[in-house]
């Protein structure tokens, strides 16, 4: 029978039973989630990975592109497995039939926790330094794909279970954890850069033994964060419903929900089986959607797509050399920063290439503007055009 083969995909794996939650190393955003922000002012609070971070900054070319979408994910098809389950439902009996899809539906569920548990492994091993940024991305792409094939490995499990009177299974709460491993950065990573280099994005990767994040630069800046220590399913739940989450939500993120901006809403969905609440608000710089915990009252998983363009400067710095004035406006939360590059008399804008570190991060539009994700430290700044060059050191920012 057809429809089980998506399934299969996902059954014949190697399955290991897995927690979703580490009590010992879950705790620490029970009682203080606020401490898991880096607060902004006139933009939105962003949920950081953690201390003792390895950042790197790279760029998603045709050798990352090709790195990524030929990964090998792992999966393994069992055709005698397939045939016999095939098979078997149809000359089973009701009750044999309510056995063969249990037993798919745990197998499933196994899935589901051993994609937080790769992450984990996958995260702690980048933030020690045994394992390379391109293999750490590989695993978040990996779970993208994964996590669709399991979802429609549910659909079709729902659609066997619908067959056999008086029996059903719901997959509601199932469905609320895939889809954090679908996300607009992870969408963005499998789309291969063309040979004119105009899908080429900017990234930036920071990793922590409690989480990680990872930023994108293109169109807009677009985030995804995880906090690992922000998700304890085994706690009793701290939410007393919808609405407690929602309210929390509006305390993490003040600004996002402040009365004052022009375009605003917002909804939440409750997943009380898997203790997760999805908070989602639309604000005047883009869309906030984040994962709270029912065990922690923090916040598990976050994901912002904004627009750079308007965020506040809250440092700006300027060099002249050469001719040419360099300039670089930097934006909170260490966020995208604009670099600008000008005839030194005219204030004209100028084509040149930037440098980060000795580096080449990007050229200057015709506006004579680039916009770069800055180091987590201090950085060198170069920029050089036909007419001459100018550097300047950028210091560390905290605000």
């Amino acid at each position: 029978m057809a429809v089980l083969l998506a399934g299969l995909l996902v059954l014949s794996l190697p399955a290991t039973a897995v927690s979703a939650a580490e009590p010992d190393e879950q705790t620490a955003g029970a009682d203080a989630p606020g401490q898991l922000f880096v607060e902004t002012n006139g933009t939105t609070n962003r949920l950081d990975p953690g201390e003792e971070v390895r950042s790197e900054r790279l760029e998603y070319g045709d050798d990352l592109g090709t790195s990524l979408m030929t990964a090998d994910d792992e999966l393994r098809v069992d055709y005698e497995q397939e045939r016999m389950v095939r098979d078997g439902f149809e000359n089973a009996s009701n009750e044999e039939r309510e056995e063969m899809v249990s037993a798919g539906y745990d197998r499933l569920r196994e899935r589901i926790d051993a994609l937080e548990s790769r992450e984990r492994e996958a995260v702690r091993a980048h933030a020690t330094n045994d394992r390379s940024t391109t293999r750490l991305l590989q695993t978040f792409l990996r779970n993208y794909h994964d996590s669709d094939v399991i979802a429609s490995a549910l659909d079709d499990l729902v659609a066997y279970a619908d067959r056999i009177p008086g029996y059903s299974i719901s997959i509601r709460n199932d469905k609320s954890v895939l889809e954090m491993y679908r996300t607009d950065v992870r969408s963005r990573l499998e789309t291969t850069p063309d040979r004119f280099g105009s899908n080429r994005k900017r990234l930036a990767v920071r990793t922590a033994e409690t989480g990680y994040s990872v930023s994108l630069l293109d169109r807009n800046y677009v985030r995804e964060t995880a906090r690992f220590d922000g998700r304890n399913a085994s706690r009793p739940n701290q939410f007393e419903d919808i609405t407690d989450a929602h309210d929390t939500a509006q305390e993490l993120y003040p600004w996002v929900f402040d009365a004052d901006h022009e375009t605003h809403s917002s909804d939440a969905v409750e997943s009380r089986g898997v203790q997760l609440y999805r908070i989602r608000a639309i604000h005047d710089q883009g869309r906030l959607t984040a994962y709270l915990d029912g065990g922690t009252s923090a916040v598990h998983r976050e994901l912002q797509t904004l627009d750079h363009e308007q965020f506040p400067t809250i440092n700006e710095s300027r060099w002249t050399d050469g001719g040419l004035e360099l300039a670089i406006n930097e934006t909170a939360a260490n966020g995208p920063a604009e670099v600008t590059v000008a005839d030194a008399e005219t204030g004209d804008p100028v084509s040149a290439t930037v440098s980060v570190d000795g580096e080449p991060v990007g050229e200057t539009g015709s506006d004579g503007s680039l916009w770069i994700l800055p180091p987590d430290d201090g950085f060198d700044l170069r920029a050089e055009s036909d007419a001459g060059a100018v550097e300047g050191s950028v210091s560390n920012s905290t605000a």
